[in-house]
């Protein structure tokens, strides 16, 4: 009698959606274009790529280049960041999927010296595409910046 009734139990039973749901912890690649403000205005074009450490979390690190408007005229401007982002909607139940989070930042426009700080970041990644995630992010640290940022697509979740 034990023996149907968890044989009938066990039919019965199915996975509900979140129990099914497995984290696949790939290491995910991005593109970003960045504008800063800060001592300079500059445009950085970044690469980088993240990884999850949990269903929530997400950390990376992108290094970047571009064009710092300096005093004298242009100069080299270069970027580093390293970033860990809480995100709000993991499973991409939702059209828009907010994020928040910090790290740190090192800038140097120019010939200054490296300068290093805290990074704030707010986020808002959009629906996903086979390929690509879009995302637009609003940073400080080192500066204000304006992100428009492009990440390999998750096959679960963002």
């Amino acid at each position: 009698m034990r023996c149907a009734a968890i044989i009938l139990l066990s039919a019965v039973t199915s996975t509900l959606g979140a129990q099914g749901f497995q984290l696949n912890p790939r290491v995910q690649p991005e593109m970003r274009l960045d504008a800063a403000v800060s001592r300079y205005t500059a445009t950085v074009a970044m690469a980088g790529a993240n990884t999850a450490l949990g269903l929530y979390v997400r950390a990376g690190a992108a290094l970047g280049a571009g064009v710092a408007g300096t005093h004298d005229g242009s100069a080299l401007a270069l970027r580093a960041d390293a970033t860990v982002r809480f995100l709000l909607d993991p499973f991409a139940e939702h059209r828009w999927g907010p994020y928040a989070g910090g790290g740190l930042t090192v800038r140097r426009d120019g010939n200054d010296q490296p300068q290093a700080g805290v990074l704030l970041v707010l986020g808002v990644e959009g629906r996903r595409t086979r390929r690509w995630t879009p995302a637009v992010e609003f940073a400080l640290g080192e500066g204000a910046r304006l992100a428009v940022v492009l990440r390999r697509s998750r096959h679960n979740g963002r």
